[in-house]
């Protein structure tokens, strides 16, 4: 074929910063080539020279999800599907001559600029381990439309001979081109890339579900109300830290002298769980909440550009049911790590080291939580490693941090020990935090252009849903108050300091 297509993108990575929105968009950028050569001719020394009428020129960034597990068996979706023509409304003439004799195709760049959502998943792989992978993906297509008005010297080149038979039309595909999604949540100013800005949580501790057991005698209610809880984590934690901050703060507000003696805090123990849930098309719970095409522009009605090989077995429907979903999760601890807290001094933290009438007196329990960087377990999905905090119609994926507080309570009238087991979750997020290295002070001047080149791309040219409301309106941060309006001094004259008085 005279005619042929590549795409070129200026990056084959495409880094979205700031939580997923869809309101925001990234420009994803580069050119389709376009190239024609001329046929080899089977009788003339010569090459013909080639004209070409291109009606038509698109590209289309299009993203899918596909899940494969056990239990649900295989589902796939699209994500989004972005088409750009880039020709003007008139057909385009193309030709070679000149240069029909030439090894070197004559060559034409098309640029393009396509805004991708920011709501977008990232680009992961994730399902069946024993099958091919299947996860989320995301490529660009480009297509050409021409007709060929080429009126050849020679009636025996091979493009004449096959005339007859050929469409007058033709179309013409690139290769098809990945791209992958990375998401980036800039750390806050003057935090380090583990996040450290802590969210605290007031929690409502309650029975852990064994111990409310009708046989057996419990702590009384009255007194277990009296406990408060606070709990600070990360607002946010890098997936490539080994440890999370957190911190528990008790307290026993009104407990009287005998309820303060009897009620002791042995230990407490700490999880961190991630949560994967694999879901189906047919799921719509999971999948409304999200700006899709159509179920007119999904599968099998329209068929995925790159679909999984084994996508022609489940769309016969002879595999059997599958479920709507189903869900794979594990702890994040480290694998020398129980998570288990011992509190010293038989854990009478209401009566020790503390003012019992205070009722402002917290007891701070404070410590990082070991978190394995490598996985090191496997099942039917692979490797158990760590992934982002983030949501998607098929596949999504949630942090959480499990703590249970172990409590004693001597009862007054028969001596006996009461244990009782409290628990709460607090939801948590694992984010990807751009890799900064900030030069220390002795050295910044001389390194302040390299330091502003390693800088990423969002810290020099933020995202539009950053800088503006969806209106138009500029965003502004009420949080920062105005400055004090001073007076000037007595001594100044005309609005001039007495340094600058004196220079006069």
């Amino acid at each position: 074929m005279p005619l042929s297509l590549s795409i070129q993108p200026f990056s084959g990575v495409l880094n979205m910063y700031g939580d997923a929105d869809s309101s925001s968009k990234f420009s994803l950028s580069g050119h389709v080539s376009v190239s024609l050569t001329s046929p080899s001719s089977l009788f003339a020394r010569g090459r013909t020279a080639m004209r070409i009428l291109l009606q038509s020129l698109t590209i289309t960034f299009e993203g899918q999800s596909e899940t494969l597990s056990p239990e649900t068996g295989y589902a796939s979706i699209r994500l989004c599907s972005i088409p750009r023509e880039l020709l003007p409304s008139d057909p385009v003439e193309l030709s070679n001559e000149g240069h029909e004799d030439s090894d070197k195709p004559c060559l034409w760049n098309v640029t393009f600029d396509i805004p991708v959502p920011g709501w977008l998943p990232t680009t992961s792989v994730y399902g069946d381990a024993s099958l091919q992978a299947a996860g989320t993906s995301y490529a660009l297509y480009a297509t050409a439309t021409f007709v060929d008005i080429n009126h050849g010297h020679s009636p025996f080149s091979f493009a004449n001979i096959c005339g007859p038979v050929r469409s007058r039309t033709r179309t013409v595909d690139a290769h098809r081109y990945p791209i992958i999604l990375r998401r980036f949540v800039e750390p806050q100013p003057g935090s380090t890339s583990s996040m450290a800005q802590m969210s605290v949580y007031i929690v409502d501790a309650r029975r852990a579900p064994d111990s409310d057991a009708p046989s057996r005698r419990s702590i009384p209610r009255d007194v277990l109300e009296k406990i408060q809880v606070v709990a600070s984590i990360p607002s946010a934690t890098a997936v490539n830290e080994n440890s999370v901050p957190f911190i528990l703060r008790v307290r026993g507000k009104d407990l009287d002298d005998s309820e303060r003696t009897q009620l002791r805090i042995t230990e407490f123990s700490v999880d961190v769980e991630q949560v994967e849930v694999y879901r189906k098309n047919s799921s719509r719970d999971g999948i409304d909440q999200y700006p899709i095409p159509s179920q007119s522009h999904q599968p099998p009605r329209v068929p995925l550009q790159n679909p999984h090989p084994i996508h022609t077995l489940y769309d016969t429907g002879f595999l059997g049911t599958f479920v709507s979903s189903v869900k794979r999760s594990f702890s994040l601890l480290a694998p020398t790590e129980s998570g288990r807290y011992v509190i010293s001094g038989g854990g009478h933290i209401f009566t020790e080291g503390q003012n019992p009438s205070s009722e402002d007196c917290w007891y701070i329990l404070e410590t990082k939580i070991p978190i394995f960087v490598e996985p090191y377990l496997r099942d039917w999905a692979g490797t158990r490693k760590r992934r982002l905090t983030e949501g998607s119609p098929l596949f999504s994926v949630e942090h959480h941090v499990h703590v249970v507080i172990h409590c004693e309570y001597d009862l007054a009238d028969s001596g006996e020990t009461i244990l009782e087991r409290l628990h709460f979750s607090l939801p948590m997020r694992h984010v990807n935090v751009p890799d900064v290295t900030v030069p220390s002070g002795n050295t910044m001047e001389n390194r302040s252009e390299d330091v502003r080149k390693s800088l990423p791309s969002a810290q020099t040219l933020p995202a539009y849903s950053q800088l503006f409301h969806s209106n138009g309106e500029r965003k502004l941060d009420y949080s920062l108050p105005l400055p004090l309006y001073e007076p000037p001094s007595a001594s100044s004259t005309f609005g001039l300091g007495s340094d600058q008085q004196r220079s006069l």
